[in-house]
């Protein structure tokens, strides 16, 4: 007996002593007597306190649940949930067994804890419910890659049931459309990285062909074994159609912009009619394209114009289905379509016969009040036409509708009424873009460019010499320069560049999607082709270069005006270094490095004046002077206007430039009439920027007044300021600088027009403007003395002055013999070296 009480102390001890469960001795009443340490591990607590307490006090309320298989009479088992100390509960397994020690019968509790296995339960039901739920389609195959698990989106995906693919090779869905050397790149992904994404096109069980975003992952052992591989798919149909729709609709605006050029440029019915076949086929990624047309009295159409792409092997509609469909279109006036799967619109036709066409539609146009012909377009691609596409074919219909109207004399009222949208957006002259269109594009690139981080450039387009031409050769030449050099840029553009027209002899061209580099070669071979290609006027050969500066998005600015201003930068490069030649932006700082010497020298009083004497011919007196911009730089170097002045006029610094000089030649004014030195007149340079800046003037006219009541040089004994204009400041609005100097010359400023014979020379400038002085330009005077037509013109210009009341000053006059020459052709006062130097006042 005793032994075997022995041996029933030595286990319960090795029970307590090496159990991973809670082992609790407890007496009749369910108090713990005693427990080994795995009982305060697993309740959370310290093996001391539970000595004493009753078991069931870790017991929560919930019902225990007896365990059936449990048959010995004098033992319990059930499970139960447990409130560890803190809190947290846990499903436990219960076993109580009575024991008889020395007649006292004591019990013995194991306690498991069960709540990993009910984890593990939850986590495999929960990914059972996300694989059986998951709108994705899911296929899982063994490492023989043969299937052995799909879903329910795997079914309705493509179309095969469970028991239809179990133990079969994905490849049953393979489409054909990728090569062994696709699946050869995809499976050497998935074995190197241990998966792969993207874009494939698979078949379904039904033979339809359809498009998915599919992502293969491999599933390994813990020895790195690929046991298994697992798919996931969803169909990407509904976006692969909306790319595809938005390709065709980016495609037919660029075809609608092109017949847009072809009707402003029209010169035949039957060449609109090719061109537009040609163009609606090019852009618009047709199959065909034809126009037919019935005339008056016709019973019948006939085709005039078709083009189709030069594909092998294409089978084309017949011409008796496209006449039948313009038929049908003309007949109603209404849009046929016909197409695999999306029906027939607008009305009935028959089917295509013998053709690889799966949509045609036929759009009818008018000539005058009635309908004359049917543009029809076919593609072989299914349900290619949409309401949005129809709406830009019907506008290409229209638009033959309005060139048609422009052939005929009886509608060509409305045919100017309707031209005029066109010519709000495109230059009369040249067909580009007008200025304000490339501007609105710009914005537009700028912003998606700024949005999704992508690349555009600029190209500033600008024809060298082209005044001379004009002058040389007239206006109707220059219109033909003009013409020649935008037909060049149109034909250079790639589908989705712009091109404008955006001053004088300046284009512009906005180059989507285009990083500097590609943008300087497109441009150095626009400036190749306009070099190399003669214009003719009469029997003379002409040939015009151009400077283009280019700039780029982000790298050379972040704001359009930043882009602008590079690349009109570049162009002012290009024209320094001689022109005929493409410069980028940031390839010379130097238009940039003079901006800042302009900037640093206006802020600290630097920028001065430099009087030049003006001398009567006759006598040799000096009767006035001219204030000329000078420079100096911190070192003391003195930089002359040519030096800066085209750079601060192309960085908006000249206006600033000219109110220091005039400001500085009213102070040199009123300390000679103090010196008590004789009056001369004052010449003083106005920019175009000066001139529209009507609060400057009205400054200016102020300052008169105040240096009228320090010298006594007031309105009525006359002032001696003479204000200097170029014809460029003129062409811009003659009224308009007229409008703004009116108080200065009623006050008695007086106007001098500089450098006469350099530009249009205008008579209606003299005519209508009160000029007092015809300052003549340098070229003419320095040739006076050896060419006789340049003697006679200069003579000319002397007659004119005088007769008109006008003093007339030579510029540039160099020596003696020059200025002899000058006053031999009646010329009044002379203005150079010979007979002084600028001198800083």
């Amino acid at each position: 007996m005793r032994k075997g009480n022995i041996g029933l102390q030595g286990k319960l001890a090795f029970l307590m002593a090496f159990s991973t469960d809670a082992v609790f001795v407890l007496d009749d009443r369910g108090i713990i007597r005693t427990t080994n340490p795995e009982a305060g591990r697993i309740l959370a607590c310290d093996t001391a306190t539970l000595v004493g307490a009753s078991l069931r006090a870790w017991r929560t309320d919930t019902p225990i649940r007896p365990h059936p298989d449990s048959t010995r009479p004098d033992s319990l088992c059930y499970s139960a949930f447990f409130r560890r100390r803190g809190g947290d509960t846990f499903l436990a397994d219960v076993s109580i067994a009575s024991v008889v020690e020395e007649s006292e019968r004591t019990y013995v509790a194991i306690l498991r804890d069960m709540s990993w296995h009910t984890e593990a339960a939850y986590t495999q039901s929960l990914a059972a419910a996300v694989f059986d739920n998951s709108m994705q389609s899911i296929m899982v195959t063994n490492a023989a890659n043969r299937i052995v698990a799909v879903n329910a989106a795997f079914e309705r995906l493509t179309g095969y049931s469970v028991s239809e693919v179990i133990g079969r090779s994905p490849n049953l869905l393979q489409s054909g459309r990728h090569d062994k050397a696709f699946y050869a790149d995809l499976w050497h992904a998935v074995l190197t990285t241990g998966h792969w994404q993207g874009e494939i096109w698979d078949r379904r069980k039904n033979g339809e062909i359809f498009p998915e975003w599919l992502t293969i992952s491999v599933v390994r052992d813990d020895s790195g074994a690929i046991t298994h591989h697992v798919g996931i798919c969803h169909d990407i149909t509904e976006r692969k159609e909306s790319e595809e729709r938005l390709r065709h609709m980016t495609d037919f605006y660029s075809a609608l912009c092109q017949v847009d050029h072809l009707v402003a440029c029209r010169t035949d019915p039957q060449a609109l009619f090719e061109g537009i076949c040609r163009t609606a086929v090019e852009y618009g990624h047709l199959q065909r394209a034809c126009i037919a047309v019935i005339e008056p009295h016709a019973a019948t159409a006939r085709m005039v114009a078709a083009f189709s792409h030069a594909k092998e092997d294409m089978v084309l509609p017949p011409e008796e289905t496209v006449l039948m469909l313009s038929q049908n279109a003309i007949r109603t006036g209404e849009i046929i379509v016909r197409q695999e799967g999306g029906g027939t619109v607008g009305g009935h036709v028959r089917p295509l016969g013998a053709s690889a066409s799966l949509s045609a539609g036929a759009l009818p146009f008018k000539r005058g009040d009635r309908v004359y012909g049917a543009l029809c377009v076919f593609s072989d691609e299914a349900a290619f036409f949409d309401n949005d596409l129809l709406h830009l074919l019907r506008r290409i219909a229209e638009d033959i509708s309005f060139a048609l109207d422009g052939f005929d004399q009886d509608t060509l009222r409305q045919a100017a009424e309707s031209r005029a949208h066109y010519l709000a957006q495109h230059d009369i002259l040249t067909g580009l873009y007008r200025r304000n269109m490339i501007e609105e594009a710009m914005g537009r690139q700028h912003a998606q460019g700024s949005q999704a981080n992508t690349v555009y450039s600029l190209g500033l387009v600008d024809l060298d010499h082209f005044k001379i031409i004009n002058d040389t050769y007239g206006h109707a030449v220059g219109d033909e320069v003009l013409i020649h050099t935008a037909t060049i840029l149109r034909g250079a553009m790639r589908h989705g560049d712009i091109v404008g027209r955006w001053g004088g002899e300046e284009f512009l061209c906005l180059l989507p999607d285009t990083k500097p580099d590609s943008a300087l070669y497109g441009m150095e071979r626009i400036r190749e082709q306009i070099g190399h290609t003669a214009i003719f006027a009469g029997d003379q050969e002409i040939h015009v270069t151009a400077s283009i500066g280019v700039a780029s998005f982000p790298v050379d600015g972040q704001t359009i005006v930043e882009l602008m201003t590079m690349a009109d930068a570049a162009l002012y490069q290009a024209k320094q270094e001689g022109g005929d030649r493409v410069c980028r932006a940031g390839s010379s700082p130097n238009i940039f490095l003079i901006g800042g010497q302009i900037e640093e020298a206006l802020s600290h009083d630097r920028v001065v004046a430099a009087a030049q004497p003006i001398v009567s011919l006759k006598d040799g007196v000096v009767v006035a002077d001219e204030s000329l911009a000078r420079l100096i730089l911190p070192n003391g170097t003195v930089l002359d206007a040519t030096q800066f002045i085209e750079a601060a006029a192309h960085l908006g610094q000249l206006q600033r430039i000219d109110q220091a000089i005039i400001a500085q030649a009213m102070r040199r004014c009123v300390e000679r009439v103090k010196a008590h030195h004789a009056p001369i007149l004052h010449f003083v340079n106005a920019s175009a920027g000066l001139l529209a800046q009507a609060q400057t003037l009205a400054a200016l006219l102020q300052g008169a007044r105040e240096q009228g009541r320090d010298t006594g040089l007031t309105r009525d004994c006359g002032t001696p300021f003479v204000i200097e204009i170029t014809e460029r400041a003129m062409l811009r609005d003659r009224k308009a600088v007229r409008r703004h100097l009116e108080p200065l010359l009623e006050y008695g400023f007086r106007v001098a027009l500089d450098d006469f014979g350099s530009g249009y020379s205008s008579f209606l400038y003299l005519a209508d403007f009160p000029v007092s002085f015809l300052k003549i330009e340098k070229e003419l005077v320095t040739r006076v003395t050896y060419e006789k037509r340049m003697a006679a013109i200069v003579r000319d210009i002397a007659h004119l002055g005088h007769d008109l009341g006008i003093t007339t000053i030579a510029e540039g006059i160099e020596g003696a013999d020059t200025a002899d020459a000058l006053l031999a052709l009646d010329i009044d006062w002379g203005q150079g070296f010979h007979f002084g130097s600028p001198t800083l006042t």
